[in-house]
C-alpha cells in the first residue's frame, strides 16, 4: 500500500503471513533530506539577517553618542540606508547562490519540476512573512500591545513579503539565465 501527500510518500508492506505492518522509511528519509537541502539556505539567510539587525542596535547607540546633535538624524538615516543596501545585496547574492544550487541539483529535471522546487525552497520566507503578519494582528487587536512592536512586526511583514516576491522573480530570472548559459556552453555547467 502506498500513500502519497505531495512530495512525501509513505509505503507500507503488509504481509499475509504475519499481522505486522512494516513501514518503509527510505522514501520518507529522502524527502526530508530534500526539504532540508531546499530550506537550509533560506533559513540561514533569515538567521543571518536577524543577527545583523540585532547587532545593528549597538551601532545606532554608538552613533547616537558620537554624532553631534545637529547632524544626528542624518547619520542615523545613513546607517539605516546602508543596512538596507547591504540587505538588498545580500538578498541578490543569496538568490543567485540558491539558483545555482537548484540548477546543479535539479538541472536534469523538467522546467515544471524546477519551478515547483523553487516554490518549495521559499517556504521559510513565506512562513516568516506569515509569522510577522500574525504577530502584527495580535498586536493590533490586543489591548496591552506595545505600539513599537506592532510597527516593527508590520514592517517585518512588508519586508519579508517583498523579499518573498522578489525571491521568486529573481530566482526565475537566474534559473533561466543559467539554463540559457548551459545550453550554449555545456562544459561550464559541469563545475
Amino acid at each position: 500500500m502506498k500513500l502519497t501527500f505531495g512530495p512525501l510518500a509513505f509505503e507500507a508492506n503488509v504481509s499475509r503471513k504475519a499481522s505486522v505492518m512494516k513501514l518503509t522509511l527510505g522514501p520518507l528519509a529522502f524527502d526530508i533530506l530534500l526539504l532540508l537541502r531546499l530550506w537550509l539556505p533560506a533559513v540561514v539567510l533569515i538567521g543571518l539577517c536577524t543577527g545583523i539587525l540585532v547587532s545593528f542596535d549597538p551601532v545606532l547607540l554608538l552613533i547616537d553618542q558620537i554624532a553631534p546633535p545637529s547632524q544626528l538624524g542624518l547619520f542615523i538615516g545613513i546607517a539605516w540606508l546602508s543596512l538596507l543596501l547591504f540587505y538588498i545585496l545580500l538578498g541578490v547574492a543569496f538568490t543567485y547562490f540558491s539558483a545555482r544550487l537548484h540548477r546543479r541539483s535539479f538541472g536534469s529535471e523538467e522546467w515544471r519540476v524546477q519551478r515547483r522546487m523553487v516554490i518549495l525552497s521559499g517556504v521559510p520566507s513565506y512562513a516568516f512573512c506569515l509569522l510577522c503578519l500574525f504577530l502584527t494582528l495580535i498586536g493590533i487587536f490586543s489591548p496591552n500591545a506595545n505600539s513599537v512592536g506592532v510597527y516593527a512586526f508590520g514592517i517585518g511583514f512588508l519586508v519579508s513579503g517583498l523579499f518573498s516576491c522578489s525571491y521568486l522573480l529573481l530566482i526565475r530570472f537566474f534559473l533561466r539565465r543559467l539554463r540559457n548559459l548551459g545550453a550554449r556552453t555545456p562544459h561550464l555547467m559541469r563545475s
